[in-house]
């Protein structure tokens, strides 16, 4: 699971001389809640292989805090979740909706706290706790490697927005996942997480569309590839994180309407997604086949503009004019 990777704190990895753009975000200062940005996101994907299983998990919370009441959206928070065996087919997804007051968010340190979840700590220990009927998430995560920083500054412009995202995309993680009362013990080498911060102030009258995959490679290299429907400068872009720690861009890709070659419509929601994909990377003489294990991964939000595919796939193709395998997680995005 970390084969070619540098398994020093990231926190120490970074302190070294790196080449490219300047982030202009800062690893440790901007965790914490940021109240004057309309949305505040903090974002975990977990992979397990443990027992004969393969078991991906997310867990999501956002902080929405418009400048006027919109619809049910005036400040509120969302936690967000799913998890899904790819041995067994098994899939379970939902979210819930809280209040200010039912939330502790520090704005010194981070310390996200909600009546079923938390987040604290910071990249060298951090605590990630979710408990759901259907499983429990009770783990620490050590972030290791380097870090994501998109278009290498981290800040882009998204329909208008000013958007600031950065991503850990490997952090060791140990502690215990539930499921369906069955405990998995996680060892830190046995699970991963990928964790994404992302905060904007963020437009909430225009309708938006975007979709991102997070892809693995079997080399150990990272792919974070995003795409958006609408009027935005930055229709879509793409960041590569080396082995060495080093990242590149490009915008020079299919778009990825015209790369789906299949679609699956929500009954619950009625949204229709794409879950399939032949990606034409033309910088890195690449093809990705990139394919949703199941096809019916869609969080279902109690408020239903909310409702998005968050889908755990497999890839496979070529990378610059290599073979090869990996996994990703697909994010679907109708508001």
């Amino acid at each position: 699971m970390y084969e070619n990777l540098n398994l020093n704190l990231m926190t120490e990895n970074v302190k070294g001389e790196r080449l490219g753009v300047v982030p202009q975000v800062d690893l440790c200062g901007d965790l914490p809640r940021k109240p004057d940005y309309t949305i505040d996101s903090w974002f975990v994907i977990g992979r397990v292989e443990e027992a004969g299983h393969k078991i991906n998990y997310l867990f999501h919370i956002m902080a929405m805090h418009p400048p006027i009441p919109v619809e049910r959206i005036a400040k509120k928070w969302q936690v967000c979740f799913s998890v899904m065996d790819e041995t067994t087919g098994y899939y379970h997804a939902g979210d819930h909706f809280y209040g200010e007051k039912e939330i502790q968010a520090e704005e010194n340190y981070f310390s996200l706290k909600c009546p079923n979840a938390e987040m604290s700590g910071d990249w060298d220990k951090m605590k990630i706790y979710l408990k759901e009927k259907e499983f429990v998430i009770d783990t620490e995560a050590t972030a290791i490697h380097y870090p994501v920083f998109t278009r290498g500054s981290s800040v882009f412009d998204v329909f208008g927005m000013v958007v600031h995202q950065m991503s850990i995309p490997y952090m060791k993680t140990v502690g215990t996942l539930t499921v369906k009362g069955r405990t998995y013990e996680l060892n830190g080498e046995n699970a991963t997480s990928w964790f994404d911060r992302q905060w904007q102030k963020q437009n909430f009258k225009i309708k938006t569309a975007w979709s991102w995959m997070a892809i693995y490679l079997d080399n150990g290299e990272v792919l974070s590839v995003f795409d958006a429907e609408g009027e935005t400068d930055t229709p879509r872009f793409m960041t590569v994180l080396r082995n060495d720690g080093s990242l590149s861009h490009s915008t020079n890709f299919k778009p990825l309407a015209e790369a789906q070659t299949r679609t699956w419509t929500s009954k619950a929601s009625g949204n229709t997604y794409a879950t399939r994909w032949d990606l034409n990377l033309y910088d890195y003489d690449s093809t990705l086949h990139v394919e949703p294990v199941v096809e019916q991964q869609e969080i279902k939000s109690d408020m239903n503009k909310l409702s998005k595919y968050e889908g755990s796939a497999t890839v496979t193709g070529t990378f610059e004019g290599k073979p090869v395998t990996g996994r990703a997680t697909i994010e679907i995005i109708m508001i």
